[in-house]
């Protein structure tokens, strides 16, 4: 371009940027902000957001925050996505006292959140366990009239979970029943498998089978979440009905679905049902892990006749190299 007298705009230097960001290589990004500079080329928001980015994405965070006081200086606003890229970085960093003194500057700037800014803040703040301020944003964010979306129900009620406020996100989701919001797998996943790791197996296995009534079917990570859950507390037989289950509705289970069966039925001294899952996965081309793997040799050892169950492993046809798992056992 150079050579033929064609003189790079903003719009080129933008694109060479947005790469050398997306490659991590953010000190060359930062020289070409300065060639940019230097060819009285001004660096619009979006130059500033990509740089912001690629500080963030590399875990520069201090960066960051310099690069967005000296965009602010040199009379280049920030906008709403500005703001969410810092916010996103301090959350990751998991610096939230810097986060929401963000979020106060934004909203001091009449500069209006959006439900990325929400989505954000929440999750890191229930990340780091402090859900009384998540439940007041929630709150906030209501008052401010951004709608929450799935993605929002998703955060709240895996936080809570996981902070250990199971009736909470109980009460959250029926409070979606309530006003009608339309719940997605995810949301639900996500609150069964909250439920399933407290050993709240009965009112996981009741918000499972309500999926129908909100015109919902199980994937395979809904599947697999009930099946550990039942496993975990010894459930083997409805365990194994929900496998069957799977086929009958056209979800294919994974290797993952497969392993987690197969340690429950370790763990109850069930050899013969683990073998006879091995040779389901082979008849499904269910690939087997190194999981998989460390569940067989666990099998091999547990039993002083271990040749015995070595001989009535399955074959799996792989393309890779490895070999088959009944050679890898001998």
């Amino acid at each position: 371009m150079l050579d033929q007298g064609v003189q790079p705009n903003v719009v080129t230097f933008n694109v060479i940027i947005d790469e050398l960001c997306k490659k991590g290589r953010i000190d060359k990004a930062n020289v070409v902000l300065e060639m940019m500079v230097q060819r009285s080329v001004n660096p619009s928001t979006i130059t500033y957001n990509l740089l912001l980015d690629g500080f963030c994405l590399v875990g520069r965070i201090d960066d960051a925050k310099k690069l967005f006081v000296s965009m602010t200086s040199k009379g280049c606003k920030p906008n709403d996505y500005s703001y969410n890229i810092l916010i996103k970085g301090y959350c990751k960093n998991g610096s939230m006292d810097e986060a929401m003194s963000l979020y106060k500057e934004l909203v001091a700037k009449a500069i209006r959140p959006t439900i990325v800014t929400y989505n954000t803040l929440l999750a890191g703040l229930l990340q780091v366990s402090k859900v009384g301020d998540a439940q007041n944003l929630f709150d906030e964010m209501k008052v401010n009239k951004v709608v929450p979306n799935s993605r929002t129900y998703v955060i709240l009620i895996d936080g809570l979970c996981k902070n250990g406020y199971h009736s909470e996100a109980l009460e959250i989701f029926y409070n979606l029943e309530n006003c009608k919001f339309k719940v997605n797998i995810e949301i639900v996943s996500c609150l069964v498998d909250g439920l399933c790791k407290a050993k709240r197996i009965e009112t996981a296995w009741e918000l499972f089978e309500k999926l129908p009534h909100y015109h919902l079917l199980p994937n395979v990570v809904t599947y697999s979440i009930m099946i550990n859950g039942l496993c975990k507390v010894g459930q083997l037989e409805k365990a194994s009905d929900i496998l069957l289950d799977m086929d009958k509705n056209g979800v294919f289970s994974d290797v993952v679905t497969c392993n987690t069966l197969m340690h429950g039925f370790l763990k109850n001294k069930d050899m013969p049902k683990v073998i006879e899952l091995l040779h389901e996965m082979a008849q499904r081309n269910v690939m087997p892990d190194a999981s998989t793997f460390c569940i067989v040799v666990e099998l091999l050892s547990k039993d002083e006749k271990y040749l015995e169950n070595l001989n009535l492993l399955p074959s799996f046809a792989v393309k890779d190299p490895t070999r088959q798992l009944h050679d890898e056992c001998k």
